[in-house]
């Protein structure tokens, strides 16, 4: 038996089991049949999570035939150990890689295994290589869809499966979670699905395994939301015969060619005892497979939001934008679409224009063929300059290395540190894995100095849980002016912000402050809210406090006292950066419905309260997902309001509707 140990992280195999964990979990494998086969999955006190009685492997790749189908016999190549302890992008593990193949099909599957130290989890990420196409039939047509396909084969034989267990009696699947993508068309950006354990499919990409006393497994697929996804399945869970099984590889089966080989998505399975539990560790393992730095959750001031950008691009502006943003006390400046030679993204995503290098030459009608008075601009008002930019798409990023070229220049030229990559459109594997190389070569190339801002607005994009080891998610276009659009209202931003700070990193999350003077009575008439000024300025700010906060307006066209509510409240965020970015943010209270008492808290001891315009009553008791922080004082902050400690969290009173409350808990 061979053994390897890397701080808690240990792993033990031989040629016929392996066995991976650390001071939180242990799984094991049998390895004898030629292929993994998990047969135990234990936390640290022996408690067994997983039933031995799991007869196929754990994992299979659509149209291949699996172990025992067709008379296939797997073989074993190679097992491999090795510590990762300086990784770029993503926090130092143990990386196990075994090797396993099929001779008839001439199909290699390589499976990796992440385990993090002191983590009660784990990802996992299979690689597959062959000689032959997968044999079954792909197509939208319903003549060779679905029964059409399942009247040769079996539902195994045509699904990707990344991961899969026999959970142990007693645990058997509660919810799985959904997200949506190109959010300019919904609100409704989280869509959990109640599960009842019997035999079926789900969307999503969380599915919680529990008993009844809420312990059990979660996993996580690293993939785009499903309605953006390329795979052949119609589902990204399916459950049989006791069976969980996690189907998203993200390579669907016409792209397979032999002489190469194809990676698919990440998953990561977490193991926990309750749901505060469950919710700490996915952000723990989110903090840790996608690390961002403090100075990374930036306070972004993006002028499209005002909604007229581009009649007023020019450097005359521009220069007046970048002072007005130092005098909101801003952190970067963004200078959005119509600073190109080339024109708008209308160009690209509506003419279908084939675009080169020259399209993203800087205007010289608009700024005179160059950023350098915008730079000295920034350096004057004590902000950084970034940058809207739409990579070719159109072109499957073919040229990603030519647009990371571009980029690096303007970043070391010009000073640009940060980046928002508009347009995406991943519909092929190829230009997925394109636009993945261009992301990585910037941020390597500039020494990580180089963040991403990756739009989930439109189009099919990665996500929630893709590529977040690049940069952070600019979620939404929501405009106070603009009537034919979906709209912005603060009760709209705190429910999507509340519903996701439950499942993602609020710190990965930027969170839209368009302008008051922006506001159309005639939107709201539309759909149906009272008007966004129901609710002071300042409570709009505060929303996006504990995210990253994205002023989505001309700082310069707005009143003086618009840019002094900015100035003010980002000064004070600035005072306590640190502590609402060293922590876990949970949100709080009811769900935001325009007539509840809610908020977020930080574990570092901060927490946002917020009474909305209908709520009846002063007071609440707030609990969550959180264990009771032990306090001794609440020092206010902003707002107005007072905390206690309740029953089972807060006990809160606003004295006002539509007001809100930032306190620091001092121990």
């Amino acid at each position: 038996m061979k053994k390897f140990r890397y701080q808690d992280v240990t792993v033990e195999w031989d040629e016929t089991s392996l066995t991976f964990g650390n001071s939180r979990f242990q799984r094991t494998m049998v390895l004898s049949d030629g292929f993994p086969r998990t047969v135990s999955f234990r936390d640290a006190q022996g408690r067994e999570f997983a039933d031995p009685g799991k007869s196929g492997a754990d994992c299979h790749f659509i149209g291949i035939n699996r172990p025992g189908y067709r008379d296939a016999q797997y073989e074993w190549r190679s097992i491999s150990v090795r510590e990762v302890a300086e990784v770029a992008f993503d926090s130092p593990h143990v990386l196990v890689e075994m090797v396993f193949a099929e001779p008839v099909q001439g199909a290699v599957f390589r499976r990796e295994f992440f385990i993090y130290p002191e983590l009660a989890a784990h990802a996992v990420r299979n690689s597959l290589s062959s000689a032959v196409m997968p044999n079954c039939y792909w197509t939208f047509r319903s003549d060779l869809r679905g029964e059409g396909n399942r009247s040769r084969f079996p539902v195994e034989h045509l699904e990707s499966c990344v991961d899969s267990l026999r959970p142990a009696p007693g645990l058997h699947p509660v919810e799985s979670v959904e997200f949506a993508g190109r959010t300019d068309y919904t609100d409704d950006l989280v869509l959990p699905h109640p599960l009842s354990g019997a035999d079926g499919c789900c969307r999503g990409n969380l599915l919680r395994v529990e008993d009844d006393a809420g312990a059990g497994l979660l996993w996580v697929q690293e993939a785009p939301p499903s309605a953006e996804r390329r795979d052949l399945e119609e589902y990204d869970f399916r459950f049989a015969d006791g069976e969980v099984f996690s189907c998203c590889w993200g390579v669907p089966p016409g792209e397979i060619r032999p002489g190469r080989e194809f990676p698919g998505y990440r998953n990561a399975v977490l193991l926990y005892h309750d749901a505060l539990e469950r919710t700490a560790g996915l952000n723990d393992y989110l903090r840790r497979r996608f690390p961002m730095r403090e100075e990374e959750q930036t306070v972004m001031v993006n002028p499209w939001g005002c909604g007229r950008f581009p009649t007023l691009t020019g450097e005359a502006f521009l220069l007046r934008e970048i002072a007005a943003a130092g005098e909101c006390g801003a952190d970067h400046y963004q200078v959005d679409d119509s600073w190109q030679e080339g024109g708008s993204l209308g160009e690209l995503l509506q003419r279908n224009r084939h675009i080169g290098r020259e399209f993203w030459h800087v205007s010289q009608a608009r700024l005179g063929g160059s950023f350098a008075r915008l730079t000295a601009a920034a350096e004057a008002a004590g902000i950084k300059l970034a940058l809207w930019v739409a990579p070719s798409g159109n072109q499957e990023y073919r040229d990603w290395r030519e647009f990371a070229d571009l980029l690096l220049e303007y970043h070391r030229r010009d000073g640009f540190s940060m980046f928002k990559v508009d347009g995406v459109m991943v519909r092929t594997l190829a230009a997925e894995e394109n636009l993945e190389s261009l992301l990585r070569t910037v941020r390597q190339e500039s020494g990580g100095a180089v963040y991403f801002n990756l739009d989930t607005t439109n189009g099919q994009r990665p996500g929630y849980f893709r590529f977040l080891e690049y940069g952070n998610i600019f979620l939404e276009n929501r405009y106070a002016g603009l009537v034919p659009l979906i709209g912005y209202h603060p009760e709209k931003t705190l429910r999507s912000f509340w519903q996701l700070s439950r499942y993602l990193r609020a710190q990965s999350l930027q969170i839209e402050i368009p302008a008051p003077e922006d506001v159309n009575p005639e939107l709201y008439l539309r759909i149906g809210y009272d008007r966004a000024d129901v609710y002071p300025f300042e409570y709009w700010v505060a929303i996006a406090l504990f995210g990253c906060p994205l002023v989505w307006l001309a700082p310069s066209e707005v009143r003086p006292e618009t840019r002094a509510v900015l100035r003010r409240m980002f000064q004070l965020r600035r005072q306590h950066r640190a502590g609402l970015f060293h922590c876990r943010i949970f949100p709080v209270g009811a769900p935001p419905d325009g007539s509840a008492i809610t908020g977020f808290y930080a574990d570092s001891g901060y927490l946002i309260v917020f009474r909305e315009a209908g709520c009846a009553t002063a007071t609440a008791e707030l609990a969550g997902d959180f264990a009771a922080p032990v306090w001794k004082q609440a020092k206010l902050l902003a707002g107005n309001g007072s905390v206690s400690t309740g029953a089972t969290g807060f006990r809160v009173e606003l004295p006002q509707a539509a007001s809100y409350a930032f306190f620091q808990l001092l121990s």
